[in-house]
């Protein structure tokens, strides 16, 4: 009879693991943006005082994190607004590591490369995910396209002003980026009316981060230095992934039709 007993718990202990793990991924992704902060501090910690083992640490976590939270939140990525957001996510942890090797490595202008061509990938993303999603064929840039023209004077302007310091080979790459980005701009700024205000205005605020995070990027290696660079390019970068990434969840079209009533 123990025998019998012993032998049908130790079948049965599979799945209560399994009904345990599901039932703690909530909690897990609670600890996660807390988490993500308390990571965002050390990094720019590490930023400010140049501790290279602090900055090789922690930098690939940081995105890590947040992409598994999102992944937690909008789980099982029931739409491809979603799916795009996430692999954006995906693109920008390979994107932040392929860049430490140009201070931390060899071949720097390679790995600059690298890692340019890895945040072009997510700002594809992020640009289609935002061009694509429902109700955006009629969205605000779609009725009213002379709304483009602030994004496209930014775009001649920062290329404008940093071309001649851009070096030959770079000139292309860094023009496809700078394009890339300012799309994936124009893409959030064309679902105004279609999110609630709260939303876009987050959104927007992530969006316009990342696209200041870059220009400092930018002018700081291809122009004059920035003061305190390190510390304003990644604390304005993390401030716009999260935003991204916690409306991008919120807003997600699987989410709103759950939501909205039969």
């Amino acid at each position: 009879m123990l025998q019998h007993f012993f032998v049908a718990q130790q079948l049965k202990a599979p799945k209560l693991h399994l009904i345990a793990f599901k039932f703690n991924l909530p909690m897990m992704s609670r600890y996660l943006i807390p988490l993500y902060w308390a990571l965002a501090l050390l990094e720019i910690y590490g930023e400010h005082t140049l501790t290279e083992p602090v900055i090789i640490a922690v930098k690939p976590l940081l995105l890590t994190t947040l992409s598994v939270w999102f992944y937690l939140e909008c789980r099982p990525m029931g739409s491809r607004f979603s799916r795009l957001v996430m692999a954006g996510l995906i693109f920008s942890i390979g994107g932040d590591t392929l860049l430490m090797f140009v201070e931390y490595g060899p071949r720097a202008e390679q790995f600059f490369l690298f890692g340019l061509g890895s945040f072009l990938v997510a700002q594809v993303c992020y640009a289609v995910a935002f061009w694509t999603y429902p109700g955006a064929k009629s969205g605000n840039i779609r009725q009213k396209p002379w709304l483009v023209l602030p994004f496209l004077l930014y775009l001649v302007g920062i290329l404008g002003m940093l071309w001649p310091g851009i070096p030959g080979g770079m000139k292309v790459p860094v023009a496809v980026y700078a394009a890339a980005i300012v799309t994936m701009a124009m893409g959030a700024f064309n679902l105004r009316g279609l999110l609630s205000r709260e939303h876009f205005l987050g959104l927007m605020a992530g969006v316009l981060l990342f696209v200041l995070s870059d220009s400092l990027i930018a002018a700081n290696k291809f122009g004059q230095p920035v003061p305190y660079a390190r510390v304003l390019i990644m604390s304005t970068y993390l401030l716009g992934q999260y935003f991204i990434a916690r409306n991008a969840a919120a807003i997600r079209p699987e989410k709103q039709q759950v939501s909205s009533p039969e």
